[in-house]
């Protein structure tokens, strides 16, 4: 009984802290109607995956991811809506097959496996933008950082409940975690650099 209550309690603990990151994205957006940076594809497949682990805690009848994987499904929403302007077709398309994709894996009977690579999925695109992008002024650092705690709190509970899709989240999101929040710090330097510098041309110029 010991052993079940503690993983019931990490379980709360990763619940919380999931749903205290999937927060100061959309609310940064709200606030400064600033978009550079974010991606519009990551947040679409963000959504389909909380749609997916809801329906995989209540195959699992897992109450901790599903009623947590419900609750998330609104921020998810209000993402996707406060970046309707920026999301392409492309990005409509390429979600659209990843849910397909999704359904297909379920049916299957493949759908822990299909969560496992829809982190990779989900996180892949946003990675990849603040990797390519010199203006990341859109992305919350603090979606990134309480991301790391997010990680660790689901991949404990992943490893108590004995949860391969859980750990395979928990890697996977961290590193990505890891690569954004390096890129945001080193883009902010840069830019606070290049202000420097554009100061002291001026001057000189004057």
């Amino acid at each position: 009984m010991a052993v079940m209550d503690s993983t019931g309690m990490l379980g709360i603990v990763a619940s919380m802290v999931f749903i205290a990151r999937l927060t100061p994205q959309p609310l940064r957006l709200a606030r400064s109607g600033v978009a550079d940076g974010v991606s519009p594809l990551s947040a679409l497949n963000g959504l389909i995956a909380a749609v997916s682990w809801l329906v995989y805690g209540l195959l699992v009848d897992d109450p901790v991811v599903w009623i947590v994987s419900l609750v998330a499904v609104l921020p998810g929403v209000w993402t996707v809506a406060l970046l309707r302007r920026e999301t392409t077709w492309r990005d409509l398309l390429t979600a659209g097959a990843w849910a397909g994709s999704v359904v297909t894996a379920a049916l299957a009977g493949y759908l822990a496996a299909a969560l496992a690579v829809g982190v990779l999925v989900t996180q892949g695109p946003q990675v990849w933008r603040a990797c390519r992008e010199r203006d990341l002024s859109g992305l919350s650092p603090a979606t990134w950082g309480l991301s790391i705690l997010d990680a660790a709190a689901w991949g404990a509970y992943g490893v108590a409940a004995d949860d391969a899709a859980l750990i395979g989240y928990a890697v996977v999101l961290s590193s990505s975690a890891v690569v954004v929040l390096t890129r945001i710090r080193w883009t902010r330097s840069q830019a606070r650099s290049d202000g420097a510098k554009r100061r002291t041309t001026s001057s000189a110029m004057t």
